[in-house]
């Protein structure tokens, strides 16, 4: 009883702590000063009447301001900045928090490279996102990817299972580090508490790409936050799930395994020195949001999306990715703000309902693919936004729609391509740009993807086999952008044979 009664009490406090905004309000009491600027910005604070101006107001451009001693300094917060990620260290629970100013992308490079040293074996998820292939290439590890849980009905991947995990661990001892997407960008959700525990039996450092879960911690019991299931190092984006500006995102870091200071190390060298104020105040004030009135807004929230998928699903052939499908055929938990919504039963690909949601109804979607659309869902949301969405998809069935199912062929990448050589080598070797058709065989040495969701078909290292060109062309025909370094169209860069 008395343990009961100590750990309200100590959440009481915590939430009056978690209450405060130092970072924000301290920049919002210096914007109101009656200040003459002689530093940077250029724009002095707003001084000139121009679009940006009148597009923003008086007040963000007044906050806009520089590092100076009484809003502290990112790069050694003593102060505000300092306060501000002790709050939301204490709201994740985890030892230390820091704030970034260019998203998750920068907070996975740090993890990587603080984690790993080149040459270092990196176990890692086939289905992660460009930004860890990118800290690959940095950090000069060498990656064994594991396979992800594919799912042929709704024609998307989920996250890597604890058998596969066991797997790549037992054939690969030497590795030091695993890296888990959690939630994926689907939003089903491995068994990270046993993973953990798998991996740090062998003493191994967990990483985690949680880019899409800023909320878990905030909503029911039932969803695990990283942190919570052991996770030595997370990188959650804010910006995407959290309530703050874009671009803007924080790394939690639990002491066990990877110093702070050298975390800080790696984060100092990557990141800006002239760290924006706007973004990091967001932060602080998402932070406060969650905190404050996360759990009561997510409580609201489900029932209403629960009506909404009833909804949807009656008498028609929609079909919406829900937690029990995820449980019963791959054993993950499934993070219900991410509203994936199987189109292809009423004869349109998901590609085709995208674009009628937007063109026709004004309703932005996260993304398309083949057989699906997604919606991701937060706070922010309302009874009336979702039922606009509801209302929408019944208009579209029922005027648009077609009577016969579509199936495709290559809706999904079901394999882990060949790595020939490592990414970082494959980054630096000498390369040219040939045609797609052409570079079946040959050894990558670009990047294909569409964005979103930022999950690349192939990276440099890998070999180019057909079912790259099919995925490739089957993208190219129904989304009409996939993204290369190659400048020429259907061009890709390839690593120089014999040279």
């Amino acid at each position: 009883m008395m343990n009961e009664l100590q750990e309200r009490v100590t959440k009481s406090i915590s939430l009056v702590d978690q209450d405060k905004m130092p970072l924000f309000e301290a920049l919002v009491h210096y914007a109101k000063q009656k200040v003459t600027p002689f530093d940077v910005p250029g724009h002095k604070m707003g001084a000139q009447m121009n679009p940006l101006k009148m597009a923003l107001g008086e007040t963000a451009m007044r906050m806009d301001v520089n590092s100076m001693k009484e809003l502290d300094l990112l790069s050694h917060p003593q102060f505000v900045i300092k306060e501000a990620q002790d709050l939301a260290a204490d709201a994740f629970g985890a030892d230390h928090a820091y704030f970034l100013v260019n998203g998750t992308t920068i907070g996975i490079h740090a993890m990587i490279m603080a984690a790993c040293k080149p040459g270092d074996t990196l176990l890692v998820p086939r289905n992660c996102h460009k930004s860890v292939m990118d800290g690959i290439i940095l950090s000069g590890v060498k990656p064994v990817f594991i396979k992800p849980e594919v799912d042929y009905h709704f024609g998307i991947s989920h996250g890597i299972s604890v058998s596969n995990v066991r797997k790549a661990i037992e054939a690969h001892p030497e590795a030091g580090t695993l890296l888990v997407t959690y939630p994926t960008y689907f939003g089903s959700m491995s068994d990270l508490a046993t993973i953990c525990r798998i991996a740090h039996d062998q003493d191994m450092t967990v990483i985690v790409d949680s880019a899409h879960g800023a909320h878990l911690g905030f909503m029911s019991e039932e969803m695990i936050d990283p942190i919570y299931a052991g996770a030595d190092v997370v990188a959650v984006s804010m910006h995407k799930t959290g309530g703050s500006l874009t671009q803007s995102s924080i790394l939690l870091l639990n002491n066990n395994r990877i110093a702070s200071k050298q975390i800080r190390k790696v984060l100092d060298m990557l990141q800006t020195t002239s760290a924006n104020y706007l973004l990091m105040s967001s932060l602080d004030v998402a932070r406060r949001e969650l905190s404050l009135y996360g759990k009561k807004r997510y409580s609201q929230l489900q029932s209403i999306i629960e009506e909404a998928i009833n909804e949807i699903e009656s008498a028609s052939n929609y079909e919406i990715l829900k937690a029990p499908y995820v449980k019963d055929h791959y054993d993950q938990s499934y993070d219900w703000t991410k509203l994936v919504i199987r189109v292809n039963g009423i004869g349109l690909t998901g590609f085709e309902v995208y674009t009628l949601l937007k063109e026709k109804y004004g309703i932005q979607m996260e993304l398309a693919e083949g057989y699906v659309i997604m919606a991701i869902v937060t706070g922010s949301d309302t009874r009336e936004s979702i039922e606009k969405l509801v209302l929408a998809l019944k208009d579209i069935e029922k005027n648009l729609g077609h009577r016969s199912m579509i199936m495709l062929p290559h809706v999904t990448a079901d394999q882990v391509n060949e790595l020939v050589i490592s990414p970082r080598d494959a980054f630096y070797a000498a390369q040219e740009s040939i045609t797609i058709d052409d570079a079946v065989g040959r050894i990558c040495a670009d990047t294909l993807m569409i964005y979103p969701p930022g999950i690349p078909l192939v990276i440099p290292g890998e070999r180019i086999s057909t079912d790259i060109l099919k995925q490739y062309h089957y993208y190219r025909k129904t989304f009409g952008n996939v993204l290369t370094e190659s400048k020429e169209t259907n061009h890709i860069t390839v690593i120089k044979e014999n040279a």
